[in-house]
């Protein structure tokens, strides 16, 4: 079962279960990578949001060993696809992954889009894909992922940045009116993320038509994130 509520990377990687959520781990690539820098050591303030330079820090999917969460994955090039999806069947033979995010959004690092065949394939044999978008995503493209055969789109964390990836408020305007656009040409499920700091952030993308809300950044501060979940919880027995 995926939760409304989803803990995204790179916090969610380090973040305890918590009941009523859903971890999105990761981002994994098919190899280790040391990445740019830790992320509390890249991360600073800004009157924008918060900015980071981490790029694709993690262990490769090889050494991937967490259950009952979703597993996020990019890939830098095509020649990468059939041992990505070979190491991803054989993991999920162990570990019960709920679903696959296809990671193309990285703003710190040039990843491969996804192809179709692909996306049907982890369907087929592993689970439900989600595909994570650009911030920047033009009209055009959102096409080409709405006809696609992934059953989430996942709208969007981060935004590039000659500084690094932001993250924040500042997402928000943007990531609503992709959401809008999704929602009136596809029955598509829609993961929100970007700038939620708060119930009313949530909720203002639930009336944009999100049916999922992923926290990345607020997870620094444990105490606003549980709020968010908590009143989340008290909002779903009321609706």
């Amino acid at each position: 079962m995926i939760n409304k509520i989803l803990l995204s990377p790179p916090f969610s990687n380090i973040y305890p279960n918590v009941k009523g959520t859903t971890r999105i781990v990761g981002t994994y690539t098919l190899n280790k990578r040391p990445g740019l820098h830790r992320v509390l050591t890249t991360l600073r303030k800004t009157e924008d949001g918060w900015l980071n330079n981490v790029g694709l820090r993690n262990p490769g999917i090889k050494n991937f060993s967490k259950n009952n969460v979703i597993i996020s994955i990019a890939l830098l090039e095509k020649l990468e696809l059939s041992s990505m999806f070979y190491y991803l069947y054989y993991t999920s033979l162990e570990y019960n992954i709920l679903a696959v995010e296809l990671n193309i959004s990285c703003p710190n690092k040039k990843v491969i889009n996804i192809e179709n065949n692909f996306i049907q394939d982890i369907n087929k044999k592993i689970a439900p894909t989600i595909i994570k978008i650009p911030h920047d995503t033009k009209k055009t493209e959102l096409e080409v992922f709405i006809n696609s055969s992934c059953h989430y789109i996942h709208v969007s964390n981060t935004k590039k940045t000659e500084k690094g990836a932001l993250s924040g408020k500042s997402l928000i305007d943007k990531n609503i009116k992709n959401i809008k656009y999704i929602k009136e040409n596809s029955y598509k499920k829609i993961i929100a993320g970007g700038g939620i700091y708060s119930f009313e952030d949530l909720i203002k993308y639930k009336s944009a038509g999100a049916d999922l809300f992923s926290l990345s950044t607020i997870l620094l501060n444990p105490t606003k994130t549980y709020k968010i979940i908590n009143q989340w919880s008290q909002y779903q027995k009321q609706d």
